[in-house]
């Protein structure tokens, strides 16, 4: 269904689409996309505007106190309201009661990578490679708590071996080092994209059961690592107090946006699967994914250090 008649004037000006990350990266790609299409559907510029960090928390915050118009909408993530509530217990803003979920716009897992030029080509020629030399190797991450970094720190505390994680600005930073050989492992997503994936080998998906975008690719919890299972998403989110039809309007053009044939094989090219969906089906998915990235930080004793 197209977006509501209620609101034909809307937005009456420019739209801000704020990204709580470096630009470069998959939370920036995907925005880059929507907001293009969004731009012509609604006839005013929507400008994606990257405020990095806190892991996310800087442009969170920044949205939280923005006018609940529709005017300005961010772009959250399985970090800005998974993690970071059980990894920044002082967090200036509630991102259940301070943000108001509009509509779900991807999900994804992260892959376990190797740069090409290391010795291990499956996930128990990593481990026992890890074993035999510990402390050498590093994980890139995309900042410290980001789900870079919790995966690694998540593979280091199942499997008990000695890795230590070596922090980014972004994800785009993180890959960049991996293909440099600066590290020798990192869990990913965006290595489609990059021009150099020919030398980044992948070892793992990180989700429980074989990703369908690339089925080829064994788990890591089928590989030996029970238990091991991380996912992440992207979705809109406005500040609370946004009025229903505004929202209700977002969420529409948003679900049309997604719905677009190019729009799902741009999306799918990076390895991702088109969710969209009802404002209130995406709160309810937003309270099942806090408790489990809460049990997921706090079982595993996981931190940002």
């Amino acid at each position: 269904m197209r977006g509501l008649v209620t609101l034909p004037l809307f937005p009456p000006r420019p739209v801000r689409y704020v990204v709580p990350f470096r630009a470069g990266g998959p939370p920036d790609a995907i925005a880059r996309l929507v907001a293009a299409e969004l731009s012509v559907l609604w006839g005013q510029p929507v400008t994606v505007d990257n405020r990095p960090g806190a892991n996310g928390n800087v442009g969170s915050e920044f949205v939280v106190h923005s006018p609940p118009d529709g005017c300005t909408l961010l772009q959250g993530t399985s970090a800005t309201h998974g993690s970071n509530a059980v990894l920044f217990p002082m967090l200036p803003y509630d991102p259940q009661k301070d943000l108001a979920p509009v509509v779900p716009l991807i999900e994804g897992p992260l892959y376990l990578a190797a740069n090409e030029s290391q010795p291990f080509q499956k996930i128990d020629e990593l481990l026992a490679h890890a074993r035999a030399h510990p402390g050498e190797l590093r994980f890139a991450t995309a900042g410290p708590g980001s789900p870079h970094h919790l995966a690694g720190e998540l593979l280091r505390v199942i499997t008990g071996i000695d890795i230590a994680p070596v922090h980014y600005a972004g994800a785009a930073q993180a890959l960049q080092a991996l293909v440099q050989s600066d590290v020798e492992i990192y869990f990913g997503s965006d290595f489609s994209a990059h021009p150099e994936a020919a030398k980044v080998r992948l070892l793992g998906v990180s989700t429980r059961w074989r990703w369908p975008l690339a089925s080829h690719i064994p788990t890591l919890v089928e590989s030996g690592i029970p238990d091991f299972e991380i996912h992440g998403w992207f979705g809109i989110f406005a500040p609370t107090g946004t009025p229903a039809d505004i929202v209700s309007r977002v969420n529409a053009d948003v679900n049309d946006v997604l719905a677009r044939p190019h729009v799902v094989r741009d999306i799918q090219a990076f390895g991702y699967r088109v969710l969209g969906g009802s404002a209130p089906d995406f709160a309810a998915r937003l309270r099942r994914e806090m408790a489990y990235w809460a049990d997921l930080v706090r079982r595993n004793k996981l931190s940002l250090i």
